[in-house]
């Protein structure tokens, strides 16, 4: 092959590439930068989404699910991930037909990435012995009315508690070990990598997964807008193709120990975690390799809300869930291996 021929295959090739960038569809993702979004990271960072005609835009939100509900309503978001939490019910029930489409966090036996954790100095003191001692105490979730608001509960009531014993109040993950290294907190329900991070840095004990007191809750999940289902149906189907196909890179990465390291890496380049180290150490996210929803689970968590004042109504389950995107994911990749 001549010079000429070089030039010439090398311009060819950048007119290819520079067609498929003007063909692709940009679809803005909501996402917390926490372990339970790796699914997403890992789809964007191997290219994923562009192989189904997308073109990725993540954008970040410090806080809890409930807080992406407006712009996925306007269309603003097209996508987003997050906890589970009763401002998506209400967005439905105002006939806003938001779908909840895929696992994005399930608190699976061995996936304890949701923990209760306790101030260094309040363990070490002996000012926390037992549940009962979290009496009084300061806790913190994402947002009132979100998944780990159940669970904050039910660690209370094994020590007949409520959620009246304590002071409840609404914090971002990134924010509660810094709330535990000034001591204006006492406890809370942290997240991975952020418990890892917590206990190597001091600030906390790590008391027990929620894997434990709250097997395979339903912690987080993904979310359709309307507008994507409505006018990009194709994307929304290739979007979820390209996220199950994380999600088994995942699987294969955490639970099957193939390619754990390049995949650590991946995910700090992304963002996802702060070094490697941590990733190494940390207790993995429950992510389902095919996607799938804990629908049981999602029920029972919505009768919580509606119990507690959340919700009006309770929302009809086979109306708020939409599964077909995952199944027909898995019809195209085939049964995971």
């Amino acid at each position: 092959m001549n010079f000429s021929q070089i030039v010439t295959g090398v311009a060819v090739s950048l007119l290819t590439q520079l067609a498929l960038a003007a063909e692709l569809v940009e679809v803005p993702i909501g996402i917390s930068p926490v372990m339970s979004s790796a699914g997403v990271y890992i789809a964007v960072a191997k290219g994923y989404f562009e192989l189904e005609g997308i073109k990725p835009k993540l954008i970040a939100f410090e806080g809890s699910g409930a807080k992406m509900v407006p712009a996925l309503a306007t269309g603003d978001l097209l996508v987003a991930g997050g906890n589970i939490n009763a401002g998506v019910y209400n967005a439905i029930s105002n006939d806003i037909p938001i779908k909840i489409v895929a696992d994005k966090g399930t608190v699976s036996p061995g996936h304890g990435y949701l923990a209760l954790l306790v101030r260094k100095d309040l363990a070490d003191s002996g000012r926390y012995k037992t549940y009962a001692d979290i009496k009084g105490m300061t806790m913190a979730v994402t947002a009132k009315g979100v998944s780990q608001e159940i669970v904050t509960e039910m660690y209370l009531k094994k020590a007949g508690l409520t959620l009246a014993d304590i002071n409840l109040l609404p914090l971002a993950y990134k924010d509660m070990n810094i709330a535990f290294a000034n001591k204006s907190l006492d406890a809370t329900i942290q997240i991975e990598p952020l418990v890892t991070a917590a206990v190597e840095q001091g600030f906390a004990v790590r008391i027990e997964g929620n894997d434990l007191i709250y097997p395979n809750q339903q912690s987080a999940a993904l979310f359709y807008s309307p507008v994507f289902m409505e006018k990009y149906p194709d994307l929304a189907a290739g979007f979820m193709v390209a996220y199950v196909k994380a999600l088994r890179d995942y699987n294969d990465a955490f639970d099957k120990h193939k390619g754990k390291t390049e995949l650590i890496e991946l995910l700090v380049k992304a963002g996802a975690l702060k070094d490697a180290a941590t990733g190494a150490k940390m207790i993995p996210v429950g992510l389902h390799p095919d996607g799938k929803l804990n629908i049981a689970g999602l029920k029972s968590d919505a009768q919580w809300f509606k119990d507690k004042s959340y919700l009006e109504t309770l929302p009809n389950m086979d109306k708020v869930v939409d599964q077909n995107y995952v199944e027909h994911a898995v019809r195209v990749l085939g049964p995971y291996q």
